[in-house]
């Protein structure tokens, strides 16, 4: 069967070459052949020069993924192969078999549009594109055959499916359809609630760096604002931290976080408070308190460009908040999911926050999600984690 052949304009195309992912519908120049969305195509170049092949949707503001810069075929063997390349690339970082982390992250694994996260014995899948959903049933196979998980759930339920036409959906795909499962993460038990929690029922993208916090908990008054499930909560408990406050303002998130401190023995280390952030941080500091680490990890404030202006302000208000709640030569931990916020505008906006706050920020650390989470050069998409320590000075004068 003859492959359609999309061509796009010389911009697009120079951009593709350099390995970006992504063709927009406004970069469209000519179409030859039929197709119907979910089909992979040939993409060329203005002159009609071969560039790649991807899957198409013309539903879709991103009408064409691409899958190889090579002339291969889209098939069965091809999906093996690609995971088979990211299950190899974290064995060759230390990632353990029996372990949990991310083993698919879509363009950065070049595998546009798929995510796969490993919980011990569990797969949580997830499909957002109409490309990949259409490989679903051999993508499950081909994940059996080479992780043998006990589970396999799928965390579709998100709404950037609309956009693809698709309804997002979740549920049991195969196995013995366990809804919670018990993890152990450098010796921290968590409950990870497979059909209801965020993502796809955990943060690995923090892993790592949840591991470099101990110098800057141990011994101090911590608050983990945000706190979800308490991951960074319970990181700072078995690094030191002398008390520690979870702040989580959902009460049905609350119980897992009160969950995972009990199972890890910390009740009376860990205090948990129910509590909107920005108002919190607010009464607190009104009220005379000081932590000498503060952490905060918040949800994505901005999900389209169109919004990142309230998300910017949401940001610095926060971190506006927590500088003025720490301690002189305390240290602030702080995070950002958000794409459409880049790592240096990130920093423009705590040092703003620092300005605003009468003080000065010493950059301990700047770093990025988990190298489970790899970031492709040529998407600045995959590059979305922020996360900055930064220790607090007081100006002279």
């Amino acid at each position: 069967m003859k492959i359609p052949k999309i061509k796009v304009d010389k911009k697009c195309a120079a951009r593709l070459l350099q390995g970006h992912l992504w063709v927009f519908d406004n970069e469209v120049m000519n179409v030859e052949g039929a197709y119907t969305n979910g089909d992979v195509v040939h993409v060329t170049d203005h002159k009609g020069r071969t560039i790649g092949k991807g899957y198409i949707n013309d539903r879709s503001k991103i009408v064409i993924r691409v899958l190889t810069f090579r002339d291969e075929e889209i098939d069965r063997a091809f999906f093996r192969r690609r995971i088979e390349e990211a299950m190899a690339y974290r064995r060759s970082l230390g990632y353990p078999q029996d372990g949990s982390f991310r083993v698919v992250f879509s363009e950065g694994d070049l595998l546009p549009g798929l995510i796969v996260d490993k919980y011990d014995e569990t797969l949580s899948l997830q499909i957002l594109t109409l490309g990949i959903e259409r490989w679903k049933e051999e993508i499950v196979e081909i994940l059996k055959e080479l992780i043998h998980p006990e589970t396999i759930i799928e965390r579709s339920d998100v709404e950037v499916r609309r956009k693809e036409g698709l309804e997002p959906t979740k549920g049991i795909l195969w196995g013995k359809g366990e809804e919670k499962t018990l993890i152990t993460l450098d010796g921290l038990k968590f409950e990870i609630d497979l059909m209801e929690g965020h993502k796809t029922g955990f943060y690995l993208d923090q892993q790592e760096n949840r591991r470099l916090i101990k110098p800057y908990v141990a011994g101090g008054r911590v608050l983990d604002a945000f706190s979800y499930t308490g991951a960074f909560a319970l990181y700072a408990a078995k690094y030191g931290a002398k008390e520690v406050l979870a702040l989580e303002d959902s009460g049905k998130v609350m119980e897992g976080l009160k969950q995972n401190i009990g199972l890890n023995h910390f009740e009376e280390r860990i205090a948990v408070e129910k509590g909107d952030a920005f108002q919190w941080l607010r009464d607190r500091h009104k009220a005379g308190e000081r932590f000498d680490c503060i952490m905060l990890d918040p949800p994505s404030f901005v999900r389209e460009k169109a919004t990142r202006g309230g998300a910017v302000r949401g940001y610095k208000d926060i971190n506006l908040m927590a500088l003025k709640l720490l301690t002189n030569g305390g240290y602030l931990i702080t995070s950002s999911c958000s794409q459409n916020i880049s790592p240096d505008q990130f920093l423009d906006i705590i040092h703003e926050a620092a300005n605003d706050a009468g003080c000065l920020l010493q950059l301990t650390e700047n770093r990025s999600q988990s190298r489970d989470h790899p970031i492709l050069l040529s998407m600045p998409q995959t590059h979305y984690l922020k996360f900055v320590v930064a220790r607090k000075m007081a100006k002279e004068g």
